[in-house]
């Protein structure tokens, strides 16, 4: 496989941000989930980083900063609420989160499926059918999810004992392999991607059933002007009237 080097993402993806924007606004690059943000990093660039760069090639005036740094998901929550981070692509909204900052419900960016990961032999976890079979089957013990995650935080607001030790998909999926728990709780395009990646096919498997259907949507800080909001959000609609972020969803087998 071809690797890419890393570069600064203006370099890698073929824009400069700073250099023709007349509005720059400051961003973040999410690690942990190299599906939407993989700067640097060999294969793909990730659907958000691609997202991002369609915005700017929309509108030309506008640009975004703070994508050459790996921040994890708390990270960027603190940027957020602090307004050192205006905007972020990408974001399930929870109700702490909605304390924080604030979220433009439309465009979405894309839409995930919360699902759950299990050992390939685990044939009696065929039986979860619903949220509530899979608060029996888990019955007290620990359910694994990544650190700072919306799907950690609704575990948590369903009354369900979590394990958020790890950092990323990867991580919490070779705790999985290793015994640590029965459930991997994450969306099925991550866990999908981490399967695929570190080759664990004949190992784990993702149940069918969908607990909870959710937007990934643009955040911005509680500062942001009316006026930047709207030249971003315009932007984003223009990507779904020409048709970009559909193509860009199918690129990364995304809804």
């Amino acid at each position: 496989m071809r690797r890419r080097l890393a570069l600064p993402v203006g370099l890698l993806l073929g824009w400069l941000p700073t250099a023709h924007a007349e509005l720059l606004l400051r961003s973040a690059a999410q690690s942990g989930f190299p599906h939407k943000f993989n700067v640097g990093g060999a294969g793909q660039p990730g659907f958000c980083i691609e997202y991002i760069r369609a915005l700017s090639q929309i509108d030309p005036g506008l640009g975004f900063s703070g994508l050459d740094e790996m921040l994890p998901t708390l990270r960027i929550e603190q940027e957020l609420t602090a307004g050192r981070v205006e905007v972020f692509f990408g974001m399930l909204k929870t109700p702490e989160r909605e304390t924080l900052f604030r979220f433009a419900d439309s465009p979405r960016i894309y839409t995930v499926h919360h699902q759950v990961a299990v050992l390939a032999a685990d044939v009696q976890a065929d039986r979860i059918r619903s949220f509530d079979d899979l608060r029996l089957a888990a019955g007290g013990r620990v359910i694994l999810a990544t650190r700072g995650s919306g799907y950690a935080k609704f575990l948590v607001e369903m009354g369900l004992a979590v394990d958020d030790g790890a950092t990323s998909v990867d991580q919490s999926l070779r705790k999985l392999v290793n015994g640590r728990a029965r459930f991997l709780y994450d969306s099925e395009s991550s866990l999908r991607r981490a399967i695929q990646a570190n080759g664990m096919q004949a190992q784990v498997r993702i149940l069918p059933t969908v607990f909870r259907r959710q937007d990934l949507l643009l955040a911005y800080a509680p500062g942001l002007s009316a006026e930047r909001l709207a030249r971003v959000i315009a932007a984003m609609q223009a990507l779904e009237a020409n048709g970009t972020a559909a193509r860009l969803r199918m690129a990364y087998d995304l809804r």
